[in-house]
């Protein structure tokens, strides 16, 4: 049974009390949490996954569970009432792949951007760091998210006052940015600071550029350049499309397009990167680009053909091509 007034995901481990509501909408249960925020699930997603007696939710520590209502924080999904909707699908795939966060950089850069939207928002400073801070940037802990304002606060980042009693958890009161703070802000914003990782746009389904994209350029770029490579695809959160797909862009270091099939979301993704100022690498399959080439509009870009047959070359240009891009000599 569900308790009505235990967080499913958190377990009220931070000193709080969440509202389960059972039925809402003729669709599962409801839930009100000041850690997670406002989601939905089924019985069977808590029984399957979340539960801390069963298989699954006896394998989830506080770090997982931590991520897990990162996650949710994060979305914006047109599931009942327009809240998240936890659903198995999500949660396998999630605990299959280790239950991955954001980084402490990634962490340090939501942490700038929720206080600048907060004061753009307001007016004003942040009277004090809500207790839920944690799980809006991705921090493990709210003794790691203190640790991340702390040294956000020591490279002149952050200003605030900081004050902490002894069993008690550590307050930030009158939180602002710098000027370097809002710089920062400003280049998030922006797209000019850049991830770890490339993004891919691309048709999916294809039965040659399906394998292409997961056998081997993926692999090489992680061998090569030490690089990651994501398509949407890769992204196991719940949200909408469109949205996680821009947020991906922008935070990308760089961004391959493939144009085989004319796709018109790959174009689209590819005018979007352009237009953030980002390094945009073309790869088209050689027979569509010897017949047909490009739109006119790339078509005196840069473009990598490649062959499933032979992809050595391909690979060794493409990695080429990236590494004059990013200035990786």
């Amino acid at each position: 049974m569900l308790p009505l007034s235990a967080c499913p995901v958190c377990l009220n481990s931070y000193g709080t009390t969440a509202a389960v509501q059972d039925g809402i909408d003729g669709w599962g249960f409801r839930v009100e949490c000041p850690i997670c925020g406002r989601f939905n699930l089924v019985r069977e997603v808590y029984d399957d996954f979340l539960n801390p007696s069963s298989h699954e939710g006896h394998r989830l520590t506080a770090l997982s569970r931590a991520r897990i209502a990162y996650r949710l924080r994060t979305a914006t999904t047109f599931g009942p009432a327009g809240l998240p909707k936890l659903t198995s699908d999500f949660l396998k795939a999630f605990i299959n792949e280790g239950c991955p966060g954001p980084s402490p950089a990634e962490q340090a850069v939501s942490a700038v951007k929720f206080i600048g939207n907060e004061i753009n928002r307001t007016g004003e400073r942040i009277a004090m760091i809500p207790r839920d801070f944690f799980a809006l940037i991705g921090a493990p802990s709210p003794a790691l998210a203190a640790d991340l304002l702390n040294e956000l606060q020591r490279r002149g980042i952050v200003d605030c006052i900081e004050s902490a009693a002894i069993g008690m958890p550590t307050m930030f009161q009158e939180v602002n940015l710098t000027l370097s703070g809002w710089e920062t802000y400003e280049r998030e914003r922006k797209g000019k600071t850049s991830g770890s990782y490339g993004f891919l746009a691309m048709k999916f389904g294809d039965p040659l550029l399906d394998p292409l994209a997961r056998d081997i350029i993926k692999p090489a770029l992680k061998a090569e350049l030490s690089f990651d490579l994501f398509d949407m695809r890769d992204v196991a959160r719940a949200g909408v499309i469109d949205n996680l797909m821009r947020a991906q862009i922008r935070d990308a270091a760089f961004v391959i397009v493939d144009l085989t099939h004319d796709n018109s979301g790959a174009y689209w993704e590819a005018g979007y990167a352009e237009g953030l100022g980002k390094p945009v690498i073309y790869i088209c399959e050689k027979g569509k680009f010897d017949a047909a080439r490009t739109h006119f509009d790339t078509n005196h870009c840069t473009t990598v053909v490649w062959e499933s047959m032979d992809t050595g070359a391909f690979v060794q240009q493409l990695v080429a091509t990236l590494r004059r891009s990013l200035n990786l000599f």
